[in-house]
């Protein structure tokens, strides 16, 4: 994995959180990759980019606090609620103005880090509007190489700031001047059997280690081997930071513009296929109306030729319940409308000066409506429908202007 730590010295002069001076170095699988650089926010976005690593932000300042605290396991998620007024007594300041972060419970015991959260989110505000994405932050210390019952400490000669890491995740900075009485204090916090075996020293020249030496307590002088160092020499590259800073109201927002800048191709891929299928669908589904349309036109011109007046609300409905009323009533003693229409449909061609008027068949019975020039040939008819083995009766006659007009009602004669 590559990794770029960053680090921000808030010592150094005329340094500002909106105008950072910060110092990096790429690292990959825990080897360090090229020359330390230096340069802005802008300038360690653009090193992140070219290298796809993550950044690791490491802060010097005496303004960042951290020390173990015991709280119960009930108490685990109430913690960042009940922390600070825990430690209000000790804290110089409003806590609603710090930030505090938690490291991880250990019989009970968590580790607790606070700085004031102002400076903090405007550095890490600035970096990330530059484009870089801060995955850590931590203290500077904490990447000093420390061993079991062990305390690493560092000076960098021309600095007046001592770094101190004395356990897995604590540590602090502090003068040079005040190094002794702060070791023999914290000494004090731990029995007999904790204390440490060796005090690590690191320094950049031979003269550094010896003055660092000389400000140890005299119990510790015996205890203390050193190591000449570089900025970079001992920088712990552990797997996992001990504490990270980015928790609560400083937590890392989801990477959105770096997931939008690799999946954006895709996206307007997607988005490009997403507006031809609805395309399609739109003119297929516009279609398939005009194509409704046309064919609901030609049912209602089938229907009305059928049926020329009413509501047609279900034309097949309709028209197959039209069709059921012709069907064969034999069972109710009665011929269906086509078996009748094909016994009277010769007699009425063959007769002579005959004109039907109006056929109505309901229920077995067909009333016809008849004209002719004189009785006698209304008559004639009806009586060749007789011959013809079914039932012709006269139910009324009428003048009309060319003749005589008159209702027969016809029926099975069997």
């Amino acid at each position: 994995m590559n990794r770029i730590i960053a680090i921000y010295d808030s010592s150094i002069a005329g340094q500002n959180p909106q105008s950072p001076a910060l110092t990096w170095r790429l690292a990959q699988d825990g080897d360090w990759m090229g020359p330390a650089m230096q340069g802005s926010a802008t300038d360690l976005s653009q090193a992140q980019s070219a290298a796809n690593a993550e950044v690791w932000l490491a802060l010097s300042s005496c303004d960042l606090v951290m020390l173990a605290q015991s709280f119960s396991s009930k108490e685990k998620r109430h913690i960042a609620n009940l922390m600070p007024y825990e430690l209000e007594e000790q804290i110089i300041g409003n806590v609603d103005n710090m930030h505090f972060a938690y490291g991880q419970f250990e019989n009970d015991i968590v580790t607790v880090a606070y700085t004031p959260i102002d400076p903090l989110k405007t550095l890490i505000d600035t970096i990330e509007s530059a484009g870089a994405e801060i995955t850590v932050c931590l203290p500077l210390f904490l990447l000093l190489p420390r061993a079991d019952k062990q305390w690493a400490i560092r000076w960098l000669g021309d600095e007046s700031l001592v770094e101190v890491r004395y356990d897995k995740d604590l540590g602090y900075l502090i003068e040079l001047d005040m190094l002794a009485a702060s070791l023999e204090s914290l000494a004090a916090t731990f029995e007999e059997a904790e204390r440490p075996t060796e005090v690590k020293l690191y320094g950049q020249s031979f003269e550094d280690l010896q003055t660092l030496h000389n400000h140890l307590p005299n119990a510790y002088q015996e205890i203390a081997t050193s190591q000449q160092w570089d900025q970079w020499l001992s920088l712990s590259m552990e797997l996992l930071p001990p504490i990270n800073l980015r928790q609560y109201a400083l937590g890392r927002a989801l990477p959105v513009a770096r997931w939008w800048k690799t999946w954006r191709p895709a996206a307007i891929a997607a988005a490009i296929a997403c507006v031809l299928y609805l395309g399609g669908n739109w003119v297929q589904i516009f279609q398939l109306k005009s194509e409704q349309k046309a064919y609901l036109a030609q049912v209602e011109q089938a229907y009305r030729s059928a049926v020329p007046q009413g509501v047609m609300a279900d034309p097949e409905r309709q028209l197959r319940n039209q069709l059921a009323k012709f069907k064969d009533n034999s069972s109710a003693g009665g011929l269906s409308v086509t078996t009748l229409l094909a016994q009277i449909t010769p007699i009425i061609a063959a007769s002579e000066n005959v004109v039907v008027k109006n056929i109505n068949f309901v229920e077995g019975d067909m009333r016809l409506t008849a004209e002719s020039s004189n009785f006698q040939q209304i008559d004639r008819l009806r009586a060749e429908l007789e011959g013809s083995q079914l039932v012709a009766e006269l139910q009324g006659t009428s003048s009309v202007p060319n003749g005589v007009q008159a209702r027969l009602r016809i029926r099975s004669g069997q």
